[in-house]
């Protein structure tokens, strides 16, 4: 197993403390602008200034304030989402694994859901359903739920024949308790590795709907808003409105894709050996 990945935690972990903490350390309120002092450079550029330290948009806001109010609903949208979709995935697979003719109705839903890409579900429904940071974590969520199950329902059907589930049923245990009891905690493991990936993937996906203007509603700080207003005047010189909101895009996206590296590695002896 390769060494914990400390730096990407530690940098995750300032990424999640700063989300929290947005309301006391942003220096300016990120909805609050002053006409007056649209389209500042950062802080360190001739006509910068040290009260707005990556600069201003083209309403005078503070780029700084936005972007850590922007972490906290990418933050929010990728972990809550995700946990909807364990939520809603792992029991259907669990029982989909446990029953025959529940596990084959199940993965016609699974294939069904696959077939089409959570991008285009989302955005259509969204669309229709109106923008909104709940509204698209509860899409995102219910959307995910199909890969999930059936993840889970291929470990259960390894681990079913297994020594310990055929002594549980013996005992007379009931399939609630052998699933939950026996079964869950043995494919947990399959789990929490598609969630490393998963999260990052639904990050990306929350800013790529915002920046079409379907995802979180205007009055919400948002990285993918901001990138999307910076693009219009991205050719006029005015790089900092969507080059910076997207390096903290990318650094988000990097950690937690490297984190979910190193749970793969640890949870996949395969992985472990071909890296060897």
């Amino acid at each position: 197993m390769r060494r914990l990945p400390w730096f990407s935690l530690a940098i995750l972990a300032i990424f999640v403390l700063v989300a929290i903490l947005a309301p006391w350390i942003a220096p300016h309120d990120p909805l609050e602008g002053d006409l007056m002092r649209q389209h500042l450079p950062p802080a360190w550029l001739d006509g910068g200034e040290a009260a707005f330290p990556l600069g201003t948009d083209e309403q005078g806001r503070d780029i700084l304030s936005n972007i850590l109010y922007g972490l906290r609903v990418s933050l929010s949208v990728g972990f809550l989402a995700v946990l909807i979709s364990v939520a809603i995935g792992v029991p259907l697979g669990l029982f989909a694994g446990y029953s025959r003719r529940f596990g084959e109705l199940v993965m016609r839903l699974v294939d069904v859901q696959l077939s089409i890409p959570t991008f285009l579900i989302a955005l259509v429904v969204l669309a229709l359903w109106g923008s909104g940071l709940l509204k698209l974590i509860l899409v995102i969520g219910v959307v995910g739920w199909a890969e999930y199950a059936r993840l889970v329902r291929g470990a259960v059907l390894s681990e079913r024949a297994r020594e310990y589930v055929l002594a549980a049923e013996a005992l007379g245990m009931g399939s609630r308790r052998v699933m939950f009891r026996h079964l869950l905690p043995n494919v947990l493991s399959v789990v929490l590795v598609q969630v490393s990936v998963d999260v990052p993937r639904v990050i990306l996906l929350e800013a790529t709907l915002s920046f079409l203007g379907v995802g979180v509603s205007i009055e919400t700080p948002s990285i993918g808003l901001m990138v999307k207003r910076g693009m219009d005047y991205l050719f006029s010189g005015v790089w900092w409105t969507t080059a910076l909101p997207g390096l903290a895009l990318m650094g988000l996206v990097l950690t937690t894709n490297l984190i979910g590296d190193w749970l793969r590695d640890a949870f996949d002896p395969r992985r472990r050996h071909i890296r060897r």
